[in-house]
C-alpha cells in the first residue's frame, strides 16, 4: 500500500509540473499577470492562476485512480468535487476580473451551509444531533468555511508561503485520515500533496508563477471540507484540528482585531499580516518564509502530540507558545500603525 501512496504523489506531482509549466507560458502570452501594487512584494509582473495546476493535478489523479479501480469513490466524492470546483471557478473569475470580498464571503457562507445540509446525515452525529439543531450546525458550517478559506487566502502573501503551509497542513490531515481509515481522503490528500510539491518548484522565492485566488480558494475549500468530514470520525479529538490550523487562525484573528481598532471594513486589504510583520525585522523574504514554515511545523507537532498523548502539560506548552507568538505579532502590528507609511494603507 505504501508503494501506491508514493505512486499517487508522483502521478499528481508530474501532472502539476506539466500543467503549471503550460499555464505559466500561456499566462505570459495572454497577459494574465499579478498587477504590482503597494501591498505586493514583487515590483514586476508575475504570471498568476497557477492554482489551475493544483486543481487539475489533484482531481485528474483521483479520476485516474478511480477509473483504474484502485480506489472506489464514496458518498462524499461528488460533494468534494463539486464544492471545490465552485471555489476554483470563483477564484479563476476573481483572478481575471476581480470579485468583491463581500460577494466571496457570501459564497463561502452559503457553500458551507449547503455542504452541511448535503452531508447532514453523516455530519449531524458529530454533536449527536442533540446539543445543536441542524439549523445551528448549518450556520456553524458556513462560518467554518468562511474562516478557513479566508485564513488560507490571507497567508498567500509571500513566495511559497501559502503552498508550504498547505503542504504542512495536508501532511498532518493525511495522518488523521489514515487514523480514521478513510481511504478516499487518504488518496485525495496524497494527490493534493503531490500537486503542491511540484507547484512549489515554481512558486518558491523568487516565484515564477503565483497560485492566485484560483489556488488559495481551492485549497481553503478542500481544507474546510476535509476538516468537516474528519471531525465526524475523530470527534473527541477536535482540538487537534484547531491546534493544527493555529497559524492561519491567528493571522485572521489579528486581521479582525486591527480592522476593528482602525474602524475599517472587515474586507479591507492591508499590509499588516504576520508575514509582513516578520519582514519588518528581516531583510530576506526567503528567511521569513522558512521561519513561518518552522512555526507551522511546531503547531503541527503540537497537534499530533496532543492527539496521541492528550494531557495538561502538552496543552500548557501549546498555550504558552501560542500566547507568546500572538502577543509578539499584536505588539508589532499595533506599532506599525504608528508609522505614517502603514497608516495610509486602505
Amino acid at each position: 500500500m505504501k508503494a501506491f501512496y508514493i505512486l499517487t504523489i508522483i502521478l499528481s506531482g508530474s501532472l502539476s509540473f506539466l500543467f503549471v509549466n503550460i499555464i505559466k507560458k500561456l499566462a505570459i502570452e495572454y497577459g494574465f499577470h499579478d498587477i504590482p501594487e503597494k501591498r505586493k512584494i514583487h515590483s514586476e509582473k508575475v504570471p498568476t492562476m497557477g492554482g489551475i495546476g493544483l486543481f487539475g493535478a489533484t482531481w485528474i489523479t483521483m479520476i485516474v485512480l478511480n477509473a483504474s479501480g484502485f480506489i472506489e469513490a464514496d458518498s462524499s466524492t461528488l460533494r468534494l468535487l463539486s464544492t471545490s470546483t465552485l471555489f476554483f471557478v470563483v477564484g479563476l473569475i476573481d483572478d481575471i476580473k476581480e470579485i468583491s470580498a463581500k460577494s466571496k464571503f457570501i459564497i463561502q457562507i452559503v457553500s458551507g451551509i449547503f455542504f452541511f445540509i448535503w452531508n447532514k446525515n453523516d455530519l449531524a452525529i458529530l454533536f449527536n444531533n442533540i446539543i445543536f439543531t441542524n439549523i445551528t450546525l448549518s450556520i456553524l458550517s458556513g462560518i467554518l468555511f468562511a474562516v478557513i478559506i479566508n485564513s488560507i487566502n490571507f497567508v498567500d502573501g509571500l513566495d511559497g508561503l501559502c503552498g508550504g503551509i498547505s503542504l504542512i497542513l495536508s501532511s498532518v490531515l493525511l495522518f488523521y485520515s489514515i487514523i480514521a481509515g478513510k481511504t478516499y481522503l487518504i488518496f485525495l490528500l496524497l494527490s493534493l500533496i503531490g500537486s503542491i510539491i511540484s507547484f512549489l518548484f515554481f512558486n518558491f522565492y523568487p516565484a515564477k508563477i503565483f497560485m492566485g485566488n484560483t489556488g488559495s480558494l481551492f485549497l481553503g475549500s478542500m481544507f474546510s471540507m476535509i476538516l468537516m468530514l474528519l471531525s465526524y470520525h475523530i470527534t473527541e479529538s477536535w482540538y487537534a484540528f484547531v491546534i493544527l490550523f493555529t497559524y492561519p487562525l491567528l493571522d485572521i484573528s489579528l486581521a479582525v482585531i486591527r480592522r476593528f481598532i482602525t474602524k475599517r471594513s472587515l474586507f479591507a486589504p492591508d499590509k499588516n499580516h504576520i508575514h509582513h510583520i516578520l519582514i519588518g525585522s528581516r531583510t530576506k523574504y526567503k528567511d521569513v518564509v522558512l521561519l513561518i514554515y518552522m512555526i507551522n511545523i511546531i503547531f503541527a507537532a503540537f497537534s499530533i502530540i496532543a492527539f496521541l498523548f492528550p494531557n495538561i502539560v502538552i496543552f500548557v506548552f501549546y498555550g504558552i507558545f501560542t500566547a507568546a507568538f500572538f502577543c509578539y505579532a499584536l505588539y508589532n502590528m499595533l506599532k506599525n500603525y504608528k508609522k505614517e507609511e502603514n497608516a495610509a494603507w486602505k
